[in-house]
């Protein structure tokens, strides 16, 4: 019984952080199944990415009654996503994930900086190609119009689809500092960005089902607990200040860089 609430309360807590920030949650759910519950990495895994669909639709429900979505840049970005998350699958049976995890938390060392520091400008707009004008208007009319290229949209999609099947994580991480960087406000691009997560991380969690990594048990604990945090975190993200989301992301990712090197790098997960 204690296992069981201090799990819900575990995921519903990691449920409010990524509804607020723009992520699956993956990046906590993994280590706290591992660490805390005792989990092979790999069930942990699998199980996290099945916790994250739960997370990520009960978020959505709440951003889209708020009309934050982006859904024709959800869908560009979530195509390649699924596609190269896949193919991180194949890859990781030939390269060494250490050095692969090593260089991503260094693009997320980078994005950080981005997010902290928005005058660095590290994270460039890919302008080539196609666009499409897409509006980001709140319920009383204020907002702005935005024009995005669809390179942009498939360069970070694939980029976040292929660490996400390397780490088990949503590919969030990326998707979002991506989306303000063609200016996109915060608020809409968090909202877009979970949208986009959730094909990602069903494909990622039907592989795992197949091979029977993913705990049924947790599944249902963390998955209602998840979504219950999702759900609050969403509906007081808007009173939120975008600039405190920025920095709060920042920060998130260098953390999320740290977990990825601890559990990959030196522990040789």
């Amino acid at each position: 019984m204690i296992v069981s609430l201090a799990a819900f309360l575990i995921s519903c807590g990691i449920g409010i952080v990524a509804a607020v920030i723009g992520l699956g949650g993956g990046f906590l759910y993994v280590p706290t199944l591992t660490l805390i519950f005792g989990f092979d990495p790999r069930i942990a895994v699998g199980t996290s990415l099945a916790v994250m669909v739960f997370s990520s639709f009960a978020a959505s429900v709440v951003y889209r009654s708020q009309g934050r979505i982006l859904y024709r840049a959800a869908a560009v970005i979530a195509i390649p996503s699924i596609v190269f998350s896949v193919l991180a699958s194949v890859v990781t049976s030939y390269i060494d994930t250490r050095i692969i995890v090593a260089v991503f938390a260094l693009a997320l060392l980078a994005m950080s900086l981005e997010m902290l520091f928005p005058s660095l400008r590290l994270i460039r707009k890919i302008g080539i190609g196609p666009w499409m004008e897409l509006a980001c208007r709140d319920q009383d009319g204020t907002g702005k119009t935005v024009h995005i290229t669809y390179a942009h949209l498939v360069a970070w999609g694939a980029f976040g689809g292929f660490v996400s099947g390397i780490t088990g994580t949503s590919g969030g991480a990326y998707f979002v500092p991506a989306l303000v960087a063609l200016g996109i406000p915060v608020h809409w691009a968090v909202a877009t960005s979970l949208l986009a997560v959730i094909p990602t991380a069903i494909a990622g969690a039907s592989t795992h089902a197949i091979l029977g990594h993913v705990s049924v048990p947790f599944l249902v604990l963390y998955g209602a607990g998840a979504g219950v945090g999702a759900c609050l975190g969403a509906s007081v993200a808007p009173r939120i200040h975008p600039d405190h989301i920025r920095k709060f992301f920042g920060a998130m990712l260098i953390f999320i860089a740290v977990l990825m090197i601890q559990q990959k790098v030196l522990m040789g997960i």
